[in-house]
């Protein structure tokens, strides 16, 4: 893994995580979102950013929790990404939200109101790979990195696979995450 490149390293775990399919699939996101509840509930959050899923990536899918969100009276922030700038915006998701899938196939608000990201309690953020010193690897624009340094919100990243050992190819403006909830542990590293 040494002289792996990230870029490689990302191409190498898209791979991967696309033989990850249908049952398993299914079986690995049931016991995520089993454990993000139950990580949730010991929690006093009252504002979540999240991202919406790549399907196409086989990105984790805390959906089916919006609905328990909702009912808890957790207020729920997703973005927008403006890819010419290398920013994103942040929305309201609510039961109304309509999403529409932009040209990679990550779901955006088409009709939500823009939110802050004042004030947020936690922050679940994507990854390809997460260590386990809670440094991770993503897709490679850095619009997490951004998010992640303009806020004090707990960083949590969801993975439907264990931690490596160690990511070697770190730079100095990572931000390690405070947690990594996978279907089978949940880790600690702060």
């Amino acid at each position: 893994m040494e002289s792996l490149s990230k870029s490689l390293l990302r191409k190498m775990i898209l791979q991967y995580r696309r033989l990850i399919k249908g049952s398993d699939f299914a079986c690995r996101n049931e016991l995520l979102i089993d454990r993000v509840k139950l990580f949730l509930s010991r929690k006093n959050i009252k504002k979540l950013h999240t991202f919406l899923a790549m399907e196409r990536n086989c990105e984790p899918d805390i959906s089916p929790l919006f609905p328990w969100l909702a009912e808890t009276g957790v207020k729920v922030i997703v973005s927008k990404t403006n890819f010419e700038m290398y920013e994103m915006r942040h929305f309201s998701l609510t039961e109304s939200t309509a999403l529409v899938k932009n040209k990679f196939g990550i779901p955006e608000p088409t009709n939500s109101e823009e939110a802050s990201i004042e004030n947020l309690d936690l922050i679940f953020v994507p990854l390809l790979l997460c260590d386990k010193e809670g440094f991770r690897i993503g897709y490679g624009g850095g619009y997490y990195d951004r998010l992640l340094s303009e806020t004090k919100a707990l960083k949590v990243g969801l993975s439907l696979s264990p931690p490596a050992d160690i990511i070697l190819q770190r730079e100095e403006w990572d931000i390690p995450l405070d947690y990594l909830i996978t279907p089978f542990k949940t880790y600690n590293y702060g």
